[in-house]
């Protein structure tokens, strides 16, 4: 994956599994303030060790970085508002902002490899002060494991205290606090007959107890910060873990070395809504570069400042334009949380794609991270799978075509770029496609609603637009004749007939008639239920089944066969 995230903030949105925190992690082994990160084979692309693992990263830093005072010289590259180019020494670079290279490797021996990339493709150490100069604030989702809030080294608390003789002052002193003051008589006698057989066999004697390091967590790491509620001193790590994120936040903010890189995973974690517009606004307001994932909307909403991301169910991540997603965003943020949305035309669409993803996809569609979003309407539905798409990203959609077919063009190129994912009819909408489908032999059970409270309704739409007061199905049938699909059609889509262009209370009366029909949540879900119980779904899957069969594939679902299908 190639990525290039803005200064400030970047909120990273997307469905479960599709790999945000995997790219919070990527920054932060990169920027891994000490030597003692740990690698095993489930940290390799299919644990496929022998292949290695690379993050690279181009960075801008502070003129007085410790980089520019290695031994050995950081020579720095170019940018060019792209990459990281060759610097040019005799042209002209004015504009042209000094990066440089870093990256770390996983190697075959399950060892990570920090370097420096320089221009002329050799590469020199990338040190752990290096690294700690840089500085990352990471928010994670451990729980009582906020490094920033112990003594840990490279971490927040050590960096802000900034005191180089602690460790060393600290160790002596725990060293040598009698820990075996502390233990009972009986156990003191048994410590006792230990040193004394200690020294029997000429090892090291008087014995006692104390704290001691090891490999794993030292000493040092113990000790962290408390704070008093009421009058007892407890440990900050003791406290919520909305808290303890919003503590780390504020050392990061009182760090004198610069400005960390800040890693925020599920901001909303131990968060109430007022909580995370809070955390969202200090975020913003900081003049660092930060990187938060989020399954919330309260979030979403809050992040005006913020560059939008989307990572897709196929790893691949855009930008998601913000003056062109803000009204869905306000309306339906799941949309945005999800692995893959589809982009319904209106209620019939969503309805009717719901209830196609439960019986050809699977029943469990929406806890495998589909989403069905009500788009608003054909020119909203094209403006927003455009934006949405614009960055490579999978969105799929189901759109009508409407009279004269405005944007031909634009339509041709989303057409292109979504393949598959994009069903629009060669005609009209859902209905003007699926109702003439349907046999006469049928009428009976389509005109049927299954709550009962419509049935009467729609035969009635159908007997005004005959001019009959007999709303009997047989007089229907017997005014109608050949025309009677036809005259379904024009009753489910609201058709006004040309005599009543003028008469707006006539215009209203027939437009009305769709309601009565599928235009709505449930109408698309008896339109799906119908198409297929009634048969109608062998003439109608070749057109829904590129759809399906590429929802499926992005779930890793084996496709359908079109030939075999019934």
């Amino acid at each position: 994956m190639t990525w290039h995230p803005t200064a400030g903030m970047n909120l990273i949105l997307g469905g479960g599994n599709v790999g945000k925190t995997t790219v919070l992690e990527a920054i932060a082994v990169l920027l891994h303030p000490s030597s003692t990160f740990a690698l095993n084979d489930a940290d390799y692309f299919m644990r496929l060790v022998e292949a290695e693992f690379c993050i690279e990263a181009v960075i801008s830093l502070p003129d007085d970085n410790s980089l520019h005072r290695l031994a050995a010289a950081a020579w720095p590259w170019e940018w060019d508002g792209e990459d990281a180019v060759l610097p040019d020494i005799h042209g002209d670079t004015r504009g042209r902002e000094p990066v440089y290279k870093l990256r770390v490797r996983g190697t075959t021996d399950l060892e990570l490899s920090h370097e420096i990339v320089q221009p002329d493709g050799t590469t020199i150490p990338l040190s752990v002060g290096i690294r700690r100069s840089i500085g990352v604030v990471r928010l994670s989702g451990d729980e009582k494991s906020d490094r920033d809030l112990r003594l840990i080294q490279g971490g927040g608390l050590d960096r802000l205290l900034n005191d180089a003789g602690l460790r060393a002052r600290l160790g002596r002193k725990v060293a040598l606090d009698s820990v075996e003051g502390e233990l009972t008589a009986e156990a003191r006698q048994r410590l006792t007959a230990l040193d004394e057989s200690f020294a029997h066999l000429a090892l090291p004697s008087e014995l006692g107890l104390g704290f001691v390091g090891g490999a794993g967590l030292s000493i040092n790491a113990l000790v962290g910060l408390t704070a008093k509620a009421g009058d007892v001193p407890l440990p900050l790590l003791s406290w919520g873990a909305g808290t303890r994120r919003l503590a780390s936040l504020t050392i990061a903010d009182s760090l004198q070395d610069g400005a960390p890189i800040t890693l925020v995973d599920e901001l909303e974690r131990g968060l109430e809504p007022y909580r995370q517009r809070s955390l969202v606004r200090r975020l913003q307001d900081r003049e660092v570069q930060s990187f938060v994932t989020t399954h919330s909307a309260p979030v979403i909403a809050a992040a005006t400042d913020a560059t939008l991301w989307y990572i897709d169910a196929t790893g691949a991540i855009g930008e998601l334009p913000k003056d062109k997603i803000a009204l869905h965003q306000r309306k339906d943020p799941e949309s945005f949380l999800s692995r893959l949305t589809v982009v319904a035309e209106g209620a019939t669409e969503v309805g009717f794609m719901r209830e196609l993803l439960s019986r050809f996809v699977t029943p469990q569609w929406q806890e495998l991270g589909l989403h069905v979003t009500d788009g608003g309407g054909n020119a909203t539905v094209l403006n927003l799978l455009e934006a949405l798409s614009a960055g490579g990203l999978a969105f799929a959609g189901i759109a009508d075509r409407e009279a004269g077919d405005p944007s031909p063009g634009r339509w041709a190129r989303l057409t292109e770029r979504l393949g598959a994912l994009l069903l629009r009819w060669p005609q009209g909408c859902i209905e003007e496609n699926l109702i003439p489908l349907f046999g006469a032999a049928q009428l009976e059970a389509l005109i049927d609603d299954p709550s009962g409270r419509k049935t009467g309704q729609r035969r009635r739409s159908l007997a005004d637009r005959l001019g009959i007061n007999d709303t009997s199905l047989e007089a229907i049938r017997a005014a109608a004749g050949e025309r009677i699909m036809a005259l379904v059609v024009e009753a489910a889509v609201g058709h006004v007939p040309p005599e009543f262009a003028n008469d707006r209370e006539r215009q209203s009366i027939y437009k009305g008639h769709a309601s009565l029909w599928f235009k709505s949540l449930d109408g698309g879900r008896e339109l799906a239920v119908k198409v297929v119980e009634l048969g109608v779904w062998r003439l109608a899957a070749h057109a829904f089944l590129p759809l399906i069969n590429e929802l499926r594939r992005q779930l890793s679902l084996a496709p359908i066969d079109p030939v075999r299908h019934d």
